[in-house]
């Protein structure tokens, strides 16, 4: 396991940069490390093994999750590659270049350590050579990968909703992606504070981070503290903010949209006050 480990004064500051992480299937058994030490560098991951599982499971097309993926490089600061290049690195990498998003390298020690590495000491899984130096050099590889045949960009979306409907995450994840957006799933993301493996308010940064280059967020059934304050976040940006209610527990669960006269509230977590109060932030 990673040890890096970071002071409580650290988990303080501000991690503004978004960092995609790649990395290849093999890879997949430590991807919680990975965020980890994103989070410890002081940047906000977007793991999408984290946030869509293994293609969430295969509940949707395959393609939805290639095209969600494509859309979160377009809106990174940088992608971390981790671990051995497979063809499915290859492909994000290359659509990173293309847009001028750094890429950085890192490698996994034998004791859980992650360090970065130079481009020159790559290790490639199952990658030709000279299809790797073909695309470090800026050539055209879209048609040698399925992957970089999408040119369709989803808009992203903050799915908001209560700890006490954890266990709906997949469900609303799948909703988001056949409605056409991606979904920065937080309970995904981040898989209830990674554990706990970093400090809290570290992570409550990373939300903040999501909410803030999300197009819309979107609230799921009712609203608690924690879903509210997301939902003041975005009205302070000046974002759009969408209500929806599932009304079936059968699998799939079915949602649809509500107004905002027609929203839940968690009470009492919300106190003693006059709810029509918190409904006028709606």
């Amino acid at each position: 396991m990673n040890t890096t480990q970071i002071s409580r004064s650290e988990s303080h500051q501000r991690a503004n940069k978004i960092v995609f992480t790649s990395y290849s299937k093999r890879n997949f058994y430590y991807r919680a490390e990975v965020s980890q030490y994103v989070l410890c560098q002081g940047c906000t991951p977007v793991n999408p093994y984290m946030n869509f599982d293994y293609n969430l499971s295969g509940v949707v097309d395959k393609s939805l999750i290639r095209i969600a993926n494509n859309s979160l490089i377009a809106h990174t600061d940088e992608l971390w590659v981790f671990g051995e290049v497979s063809d499915g690195v290859l492909a994000e990498v290359y659509l990173a270049r293309r847009r001028n998003i750094p890429v950085h390298y890192f490698r996994r020690s034998s004791e859980g350590i992650f360090h970065e590495i130079d481009q020159s000491d790559v290790t490639l899984e199952d990658v030709s050579s000279w299809l790797w130096e073909y695309m470090l050099t800026g050539k055209d590889i879209s048609r040698w990968h399925p992957r970089l045949r999408f040119y369709k960009e989803y808009p992203l979306v903050y799915p908001a909703y209560s700890k006490r409907n954890f266990y709906l995450q997949m469900h609303i994840s799948q909703y988001c992606l056949e409605h056409h957006t991606v979904p920065l799933n937080p309970f995904l993301i981040f898989r209830y504070f990674i554990g706990d493996s970093v400090p809290r308010e570290t992570v409550y940064e990373g939300n903040n981070n999501l909410v803030r280059i999300s197009k819309e967020v979107w609230v799921f059934d009712e609203v608690s503290n924690g879903v509210l304050a997301e939902v003041r976040h975005k009205k302070e940006q000046g974002g759009k903010v969408k209500y929806f209610r599932h009304y079936s527990d059968k699998a799939p669960i079915a949602y649809r949209r509500i107004a905002t006269d027609k929203v839940e509230f968690e009470a009492p977590k919300l106190g003693d006050e006059d709810l029509e109060k918190y409904r006028g932030e709606l």
